[in-house]
């Protein structure tokens, strides 16, 4: 695992959805294009990117799987949230709770784009007898919070239909919180079916 590796799968988790060239990734990362190639052809035969052809130009998409350099991606992408005073607080509580789930941030915070009346978009997948648990933590906290509480049942079937919901909102730009090797697991398990 090298940086240039790192900064790529960073960059594609950060494009959700949407298609970038290696042309186009190149000049993001300000980097030189035979490197950025050199490394995207690695990735590819890791299984970690997918190529697809458009004309002339591949399109690299990442394949949202459970894989090391993902999870060092994901955890480089939170310790930049973090930096958020109000967001390291609201890890800090949640990293409290001695049980598994999953706590990603999306909306404007993701995005990389609050502003002073931004609230904190919040979704957590946690069995359901765990909800209230979940809810009295983050009630304490003097922050805006619109929290969204799903099973993982319900992230699932929520996932798996084409339409737009917040769900996929949130699986197309989101930062992982807390439980990256879970969501990863979990997405999986959307793409499969």
């Amino acid at each position: 695992m090298n940086i240039a590796e790192v900064k790529i799968v960073s960059t594609l988790i950060e494009k959700g959805e949407e298609k970038i060239s290696i042309s186009q990734l190149a000049r993001e990362l300000k980097m030189d294009y035979k490197n950025v190639y050199t490394n995207v052809k690695k990735l590819e035969r890791e299984n970690i990117l997918i190529f697809e052809r458009f004309g002339k130009a591949i399109n690299c998409i990442l394949n949202k799987k459970v894989h090391p350099l993902i999870f060092f991606a994901e955890y480089k992408r939170r310790e930049k949230l973090l930096r958020n005073r109000s967001l390291k607080i609201l890890y800090e509580k949640l990293n409290s709770l001695s049980f598994p789930f999953i706590a990603l941030i999306f909306g404007s915070y993701a995005k990389g784009k609050p502003t002073k009346k931004s609230d904190i978009d919040l979704m957590i997948i946690c069995e359901k007898e765990r909800e209230k648990e979940v809810e009295a933590t983050i009630s304490l906290l003097p922050l805006n919070i619109h929290p969204i509480i799903l099973t993982p049942k319900e992230f699932l079937n929520m996932a798996k239909t084409r339409e737009f919901t917040v769900v996929s909102e949130a699986i197309n730009k989101n930062i992982i919180l807390i439980g990256i090797e879970d969501y990863y697991r979990l997405i999986e398990n959307v793409e499969q079916k």
